[in-house]
């Protein structure tokens, strides 16, 4: 098969995906994801190992058992936020409000006042998707970083869900100027920050006690903007998402830019972990966090 029918293939299947999820509740998505989850892990030795290799390293003290069963409800929640993804393109606003809970919207509010852009700090934690829909929905503008996907019909599909409720995607690529617009103008700026960076784009930080190659993007901006870094955190309850915020992250204020860009980043490893550590089944544990560029090692 060519690549250009394999390409045609997956994005039949994601539409396929999608349309059966359209046709189920909230709930019944939630249902239907979780045993897509469960039949994932069984199938996926790959990604399995690596679950399990991540959560002994962040967790050295606890039993195999507790290892596996925190990795099966990981995999139930990730098969969960697929699901509920794939029926954003169905899902009003109204209902994705009244399913979202926010705690601590005044801090992002008194941030804004500042007037200088805010950047959200977040992780691939609860439905980070459902989360940054929510956020859009209430505080536009909002505008989210991200990695384009392999698969060209499939990327474009995503980002029209991930736009639907009003957010701007911005590709990671290039990203400083229309980052530095959307601050000008006023907008939330959406980082994720839990997964491992490229040498060049690096600075060494520390996550569950353990040597990581953390993005050095967020920190750099935030210092040279003065814009505040406000944490914003999902998780998945009963019937709709909890949405945490926290006050804006102290900015070091000495040393040289060098010093000062690894102690922010560290802060926000910090801040991660502590969101991880009080929800670890609904974290992203599926991603070798853990692995150092090779220039490093």
């Amino acid at each position: 098969m060519s690549l250009g029918a394999t390409e045609s293939a997956a994005f039949t299947a994601f539409r396929l995906l999608e349309g059966l999820a359209s046709t189920r509740s909230w709930e019944r998505r939630g249902t239907l994801g979780k045993r897509l989850g469960a039949l994932w892990h069984a199938l996926d030795a790959g990604h399995r190992r690596v679950a399990r290799d991540n959560v002994a390293l962040a967790f050295p003290d606890w039993e195999p058992e507790q290892v596996r069963r925190l990795v099966r409800a990981n995999f139930a929640h990730l098969g969960a936020v697929a699901a509920e993804f794939l029926g954003m393109g169905f899902l009003s606003r109204d209902e994705l409000l009244r399913r979202t809970t926010f705690e601590g919207a005044e801090y992002l509010l008194e941030a804004r006042e500042r007037g200088k852009g805010v950047f959200i700090l977040c992780s691939h934690q609860g439905n980070w998707e459902l989360a940054g829909a929510a956020m859009t929905a209430t505080f536009s503008p909002v505008y989210f970083l991200g990695r384009r996907l392999k698969n060209a019909g499939v990327d474009r599909r995503v980002t029209e869900l991930r736009q639907r409720f009003g957010g701007t995607a911005i590709g990671h690529r290039d990203a400083v100027r229309p980052v530095l617009k959307a601050l000008r103008q006023g907008g939330i700026v959406g980082f994720l920050m839990d997964q491992k960076a490229l040498a060049r784009e690096a600075v060494p930080s520390r996550f569950f006690g353990r040597p990581v190659a953390t993005n050095q993007g967020l920190a750099v901006l935030a210092l040279k903007t003065g814009a505040p870094v406000v944490p914003a955190f999902g998780t998945r309850v009963p019937g709709g998402q909890v949405i945490r915020l926290g006050p804006a992250l102290a900015p070091p204020t000495d040393g040289t830019l060098e010093e000062k860009v690894q102690r922010f980043t560290q802060a926000f490893d910090d801040t991660i972990e502590a969101a991880v550590r009080a929800c670890p089944e609904q974290w992203f544990w599926v991603h070798r966090r853990w692995r150092l560029p090779e220039a490093w090692r």
